[in-house]
């Protein structure tokens, strides 16, 4: 079960759809548009929505996912552009990634640094064959929908 999902009255909670990193049991979380984007408790993550152009956006508003460079932080942003924001989800494995497309091209994944911030990178779990140390735990990520309790 995730962390912070009501299931005692399930039929009193709107479903939320969280980005869920599986690893970790946490769910991706944001303070600011300027701020990164970083893992923490799935009851103090937004409610995302996965548009049909493949979008992610945080409900109620129009900031969408973006990646902006290899390693670099992904980003907020209001212009949804498919050359970054464009997120597509692929199996390797077993675990789900997201995958994007940067301007120039390169593909890569939704990972996780050694602070907890989203960054995008190479997506390392779909290159080198099937060898066990290439399924990269950090670019494991799930949409899940579920009751969530409010933070207090």
């Amino acid at each position: 079960m995730i962390a912070g999902a009501d299931e005692s009255h399930p039929s009193l909670r709107r479903p939320r759809t969280k980005i869920f990193h599986p690893s970790t049991g946490l769910c991706v979380t944001r303070r600011t548009i300027a701020d990164p984007l970083k893992l923490g408790p799935c009851s103090a993550s937004d409610s995302w929505r996965y548009t049909p152009q493949e979008f992610l956006l945080v409900s109620g508003t129009y900031f969408c996912l973006r990646a902006v460079g290899l390693g670099a932080p992904v980003r907020l942003g209001i212009i949804c552009d498919p050359s970054d924001s464009r997120w597509q989800f692929v199996s390797g494995s077993e675990k789900t990634h997201l995958a994007t497309k940067l301007a120039d091209g390169t593909e890569v994944c939704l990972d996780v640094d050694s602070d907890g911030c989203l960054v995008s990178n190479s997506c390392d779990a779909f290159h080198g064959g099937d060898d066990e140390h290439l399924q990269v735990d950090s670019q494991w990520f799930e949409l899940v929908t579920a009751g969530f309790k409010k933070p207090s």
